[in-house]
């Protein structure tokens, strides 16, 4: 199964802590994010908010960010 259905929405989504808009996260953020390369996550704009989706679940609450220092 894949996360496509993301990218309907994706538009319209912001990061609860900083309000950026949201995209993909790149492998090397997911990577620092302990998220693997082969999973789907969203990261704010600026990088340094990551958010996973575990089985086909979007997590967006602010607890669910995992925050990391962009390179």
């Amino acid at each position: 199964m894949t996360d496509d259905w993301i990218d309907d929405f994706l538009p319209t989504m912001q990061c609860p802590h900083t309000r950026e808009a949201l995209r993909h996260a790149s492998d090397l953020e997911k990577e620092r994010a302990g998220i693997g390369k082969d999973q789907t996550a969203l990261a704010n704009q600026s990088g340094t908010h990551v958010y996973p989706v575990i089985d086909r679940i979007l997590r967006l609450l602010p607890d669910d960010a995992v925050v990391i220092t962009p390179s």
